[in-house]
């Protein structure tokens, strides 16, 4: 057994195990650890799967008329990926996608010491920044995970433009893989010489604010 499976072992409740699952772990951990990553990011794909797993069944979408027509005229979606994607719902594929998705938003975040690092701050000052809206975060169980569109590779704006504008106009109950998908989705209102681009290059580009905000506030008033 691995130093790492010893350690997430300690971190969550482990059923009765096997040499099959020792082994399925051991790999598991030793992917994440490879590519550079922690013992907290394994912990929190483990407890988003399990929060998953406990979830009941997706029912059939409730999306109405002026939603499917905002998904279309948006750019998000065309007709015929609407379409299919209604589909998928009745064939029972909207669980798998629900769970892909989730599971991509905690693998495309940071760890509050991944942040403070990459910010060159301190812990103490990351906590302030949650709290003051400067930072968009959520919680998987009890660690908190930074999405990583909001960041830059330029060391003199680290973080999006606007971000905070942007933060305040997020919905508390709109879960993360759904931010991360609007974030990262090009926008048919959203336009550079005429190419559709995401809210996050948008911002990135030193664009307004308020013109991802409004198209964030049609969808959830449609």
């Amino acid at each position: 057994m691995s130093d790492a499976f010893a350690e997430l072992g300690q971190k969550i409740d482990l059923p009765p195990i096997n040499s099959e699952f020792i082994l399925s772990i051991d790999t598991f951990l030793g992917t994440v650890l490879s590519s550079g990553r922690g013992v907290d990011f394994a912990t929190s794909l483990l407890q988003e799967a399990t929060e998953l797993l406990k979830a009941p069944p997706a029912r059939v979408s409730s999306m109405t008329e002026s939603q499917a027509a905002f998904l279309v005229s948006s750019g998000a979606m065309t007709e015929e990926q609407l379409e299919e994607s209604e589909a998928s719902v009745a064939r029972g594929e909207l669980s798998a996608l629900e769970r892909r998705t989730r599971l991509e938003a905690v693998a495309g975040s940071l760890s509050s010491a991944e942040v403070a690092a990459r910010l060159d701050r301190d812990a103490s000052s990351i906590r302030h920044r949650v709290v003051a809206g400067t930072l968009y975060s959520f919680l998987v169980g009890t660690k908190r995970r930074f999405p990583a569109w909001q960041f830059t590779d330029d060391a003199k704006q680290p973080v999006l433009p606007g971000l905070p504008a942007l933060v305040a106009a997020i919905p508390e109950e709109m879960h993360a893989s759904s931010v991360q998908g609007f974030m990262t989705t090009r926008q048919e209102d959203l336009r550079i010489e005429d190419t559709q681009v995401t809210p996050a290059e948008w911002l990135q580009l030193g664009k307004p604010v308020q013109e991802v905000v409004d198209i964030l506030d049609s969808f959830l008033q449609s």
